[in-house]
């Protein structure tokens, strides 16, 4: 698969792309692109500037050849001062609309770069939506536990290692803080955070739904699914396929404040 970048100016805060190689020797070759500008390095998930990777540089500056003259005869010299009448000249500007779909024929390449840009910028709040909810359906039945360590009661840092769970709550909370302040930098955590939650929550509800609790097999259900949700958020730039995670994830995490809290207290009543 080719390598493909978003780009934005120092002085900007929105970014274009994606952009292959050939394309970005294209606008830096017209004077509109410059080292100083930042890509965004999908592997460390943040922004960079073009300098400071070596082989990126080299790629999309490459140093000018030097030119050795050798004689020529006066035929070959002939041929290269024809001109083809066939053949139309292409000019900078023609290039820059064609790599960013401003032509008939590239059309569908801008579409599909509106959509990805759409989906990157709706996931970061949906994400932290989710991640709230998850926090205040572990951080709000908690409260008294919380309460405890505020108020410096004894015991209540026992009670709460008792209580791990708090800790995830906790967590979800600060991500969701980070997301908001758009620290995309935590991606990985939140992948990480996603996939050990699905698996042990879920294998935890099942067992109890085993044992014989009904609600156990609802509560592995909605544990997986939003773990589910929570991951592919952040992995794809399909909207459609965004959405359909988002959909899932929301409705996994209100599940576990339905059926971990909600019916409980329901019951209790």
């Amino acid at each position: 698969m080719a390598e493909e970048y978003f780009i934005r100016a120092p002085e900007d805060e929105t970014a274009r792309g994606p952009y292959g190689i050939s394309e970005l020797e294209t606008l830096a070759e017209a004077d509109k692109l410059t080292p100083e500008f930042y890509y965004f390095d999908s592997q460390m998930e943040s922004w960079a500037q073009i300098r400071t990777n070596e082989d990126l540089k080299a790629k999309i500056f490459p140093e000018k050849k030097k030119l050795s003259l050798r004689k020529k005869s006066s035929e070959e010299i002939a041929s290269l001062n024809e001109e083809d009448e066939n053949e139309a000249p292409v000019k900078v500007d023609e290039m820059l609309a064609a790599a960013e779909g401003h032509t008939k024929e590239t059309k569908h390449v801008r579409t599909k770069k509106a959509w990805e840009e759409r989906t990157a910028n709706l996931s970061v709040p949906v994400l932290g939506t989710m991640l709230f909810i998850s926090a205040l359906s572990v951080l709000y039945p908690s409260w008294s536990i919380i309460n405890a360590i505020l108020n410096e009661s004894p015991d209540a840092w026992q009670v709460l290692f008792q209580n791990p769970v708090v800790f995830l709550g906790a967590l979800d909370l600060i991500f969701g803080v980070f997301l908001f302040l758009n620290a995309t930098e935590v991606f990985p955590l939140i992948r990480f955070r996603a996939m050990l939650g699905a698996g042990f929550f879920t294998t935890v509800y099942a067992f109890t739904f085993l044992n014989g609790d009904p609600q156990g097999f609802y509560m592995a259900v909605s544990s997986l699914a939003f773990g589910i949700g929570l991951y592919v958020c952040t992995i794809t730039l399909r909207f459609t396929i965004m959405v359909v995670a988002a959909t899932l994830g929301i409705a996994g995490v209100l599940g576990v404040i339905w059926y971990s809290n909600l019916v409980p207290l329901l019951i209790g009543a």
